[in-house]
């Protein structure tokens, strides 16, 4: 009844709680079909079921018939078993969206083929639905959807046939639709349209007892075919413009004659999932299906039954997948029986991208099981992996170096070593994480090396990095972290051309770094946490050029305040934790230091001691927007009024004092800190981790 007198209502309207209403003419008074400014109308009842009565439902979304004008249509949760006469009527020659969402009872779809410019149609959860047919389309019609472009079925659990032949030919060819998908509709066993002159991209999925009958759409550029029980593979003709195909957990897969007489199609993407019927050796399906297209990225998944990628003449018994040569990036994964890659993968001169992911057979690469021209490989959870060895392969031309440009290998936990001698000298980046029984990447690099950044992280085993890091004329980054038997870095000393950004974080047995620091001359960022044996950078001094600082640790910290803080003039981030235990204030009054001018942005976290904020060391931080202080639990002084205004944020966490005497209104500190645009107290209610995460993680963060 509110509604009634709303006449200029306009746009979208939702009306929901429809099963409150116990008098159907309280619907009819709403009067929407006199507003005719609603484009956009949602009509919305419970999701519960239980207590509702069909037959007023029915009258109640009889009086809430729309204007002739509305566009957008959208029935959810109604519980009655027909829809009233007015949806779908064709008087609705304005409608372009129609969606009708978990109406359980509805026995029947409505009549919606005549309607005009209707663009849009999802019917999902009518769960009582067995039959699609003449009475979607409209009786005695042959120009039926022929505005339709993305039809879905979702949902649909009793769904049984779809009576095509019942329907006229032209009726049934929808001329425009450009997606269609039918999704979760297990007991499916009819028919689908063949005649779809304008599909785009067709996904079929969950549909259980379906048989399905791939063939050429003429503008088809991708198809999903997932969860069915049958797929006939017809091919696509030579002109076929299909881009990506997936096939996941098909059943049974099979080829029709006339797919033999193809040629073959160029694909950008084949995925293929869970098909294990593909492999069979006696069928030879996957032999048929890579002569029928040329796939340039291919995604092969949980396959427990392959044991080797490529062909082996002496192992044809085993089930094997005989790559195609079109190929230019392949991921395997959740392959539990795959022990090798065959040395036949060489020949492949296109496939530059490897990924490997969840193998636990694979124990061993070398350079001869991998393409002549790979430039990306990566590893991961490959439990059993020990020895990858680029720099030799009985098979390998010797003239034939290796071009490999990226290698990351991620969490392979009895990986030992990755080289014997040296690096691919075209390598530019690597990354190594979790790897614990890691002991050597290689003894050196080559002095032509073209590497640019260095990840490794989670290796405790590992004691030294390789030789000639010095040699890296074209390294930006070094990043080190939970190295925890890391003790020295290369004798030669860090790359002084390029290198920009230099980590180390939790090497525990870290104990000095090299003695070339000084000479950095392009660092930008330094951050040295938690190693702790590190007892100071060099007698010499860090690089002046640094504009992101980092420090966790009193000795280190107390180094550079006392005789590298003064010169560092275009230091824009600093960060310290733990850094002077004993401290009352920082800076340390008694010490007298000012911190940059330059600063921007200011992390101080876990000074168990520390009382107040020094005035005297901030004096000068006129450009200073970000100010963290965490795990302070003694702070309970700011600095003087005059300070802080060019504060754009402070972040206070896990300081209980402090977070006392900054409250609203009654604290002590809040005068000062009013005039800053963001304020963000915590004092407890997460775990240390979380609260530290909050303060000093960005200085962690890996590179991505």
């Amino acid at each position: 009844m509110e509604l009634m007198n709303l006449s200029n209502l306009r746009g979208e309207l939702c009306i929901s709680g429809l099963q409150n209403i116990a008098e159907p003419r309280d619907a009819r008074m709403a009067r929407l079909s006199n507003k005719s400014r609603i484009g956009n109308l949602k009509l919305q009842w419970s999701k519960d079921f239980e207590n509702r009565r069909e037959e007023v439902e029915k009258r109640v979304l009889d009086g809430l018939q729309p204007s002739k004008k509305l566009m957008e249509l959208s029935i959810k949760f109604y519980c009655g078993e027909m829809l009233a006469n007015w949806v779908g009527d064709s008087s609705f020659n304005c409608l372009q969206s129609l969606c009708l969402d978990d109406c359980i009872n509805l026995l029947s779809l409505p009549s919606i083929g005549k309607l005009p410019v209707l663009k849009k149609v999802r019917i999902k959860g009518l769960r009582t639905v067995r039959t699609v047919g003449v009475e979607f389309f409209g009786e005695n019609t042959t120009n039926t959807f022929s505005s339709l472009e993305i039809l879905e079925f979702v949902d649909m659990l009793n769904w049984e046939q779809w009576n095509l032949c019942e329907v006229d030919e032209e009726a049934r060819k929808f001329p425009k639709l450009r997606e269609l998908l039918i999704q979760n509709c297990p007991l499916l066993l009819g028919s689908m349209p063949e005649d779809l002159p304008s599909l785009k991209k067709l996904a079929i999925r969950s549909c259980k007892k379906l048989i399905f009958s791939v063939q050429n759409f003429p503008l088809l550029s991708e198809l999903e075919i997932w969860g069915c029980h049958d797929v006939i593979y017809k091919g696509f003709a030579d002109y076929s413009s299909i881009k990506r195909i997936s096939f996941r957990g098909i059943s049974k897969f099979s080829y029709a004659a006339e797919c033999l007489r193809l040629r073959s199609i160029k694909v950008e993407l084949f995925e293929i999932v869970d098909c294990e019927e593909l492999w069979s050796s006696r069928e030879n399906n996957w032999g048929l299906l890579t002569q029928s297209m040329s796939p340039q990225y291919l995604r092969i998944s949980n396959c427990p039954q392959l044991v080797s990628i490529g062909t082996d003449e002496e192992r044809e018994e085993l089930m094997q997948l005989k790559i195609p040569s079109s190929i230019v990036s392949m991921r395997i994964s959740n392959c539990g029986r795959l022990g090798k890659l065959s040395t036949t993968l060489h020949s492949l001169t296109l496939l530059m991208t490897l990924v490997l992911f969840d193998c636990p057979k694979l124990t061993y690469l070398a350079r001869s099981n991998l393409p002549s021209n790979l430039k990306v490989l990566e590893i991961e959870d490959c439990k059993k992996l020990q020895c990858l060895l680029l720099d030799e392969g009985e098979d390998v031309d010797s003239n034939n170096a290796c071009v490999l440009q990226k290698l990351n290998i991620d969490s392979c936990e009895s990986l030992k070593r990755t080289n014997r001698s040296e690096l691919p000298s075209t390598l530019k980046e690597l990354q190594i994480s979790e790897c614990p029984k890691l002991e050597s990447i290689s003894q050196e690099i080559q002095d032509n090396s073209s590497l640019e950044s260095i990840d490794i992280e989670g290796c405790d085993m590992l004691q030294g990095l390789p030789q000639g890091l010095n040699k890296l004329k074209h390294c930006n980054s070094i990043r080190i972290g939970s190295c925890s038997n890391l003790i020295s870095l290369a004798e030669g000393g860090l790359p002084t051309t390029n290198l920009e950004v230099l980590r180390f974080s939790s090497c525990r047995s870290l104990q000095a770094f090299p003695g070339n620091m000084q000479s950095l001359n392009a660092l930008k960022e330094l951050a040295i946490w938690n190693c702790p044996n590190v007892t100071s950078i060099l007698e010499e001094g860090i690089p002046t050029n640094l504009t992101s600082l980092s420090i966790a640790g009193p000795n280190i910290w107390k180094a550079i305040l006392e005789r590298d803080l003064h010169t560092l003039t275009c230091l824009k981030s600093l960060s310290i934790s733990n850094g002077c235990p004993d401290a009352v204030s920082f800076p340390q009054d008694e010490i007298e230091v000012t911190l940059p001018s330059s600063l921007t942005h200011l992390r101080i976290s876990d000074f168990p001691k520390l009382e107040s904020i020094s005035s005297n060391g901030f004096r000068n931080l006129t450009s200073l927007q970000h100010l963290s202080i965490g795990f302070c639990p003694n702070l309970k002084t700011l600095l003087g009024n005059n300070m802080l205004f060019s504060l754009l944020e402070l972040k206070i966490v896990g300081c209980p004092m402090m977070g006392e005497r900054c409250k609203r209104d009654n604290g002590p500190e809040w005068s000062k800190i009013t005039h800053i645009p963001c304020v963000t107290i915590i004092v407890s209610g997460m775990e240390k981790q979380q609260l530290m995460n909050q303060i000093c993680r960005p200085f962690l963060k890996r590179k991505s």
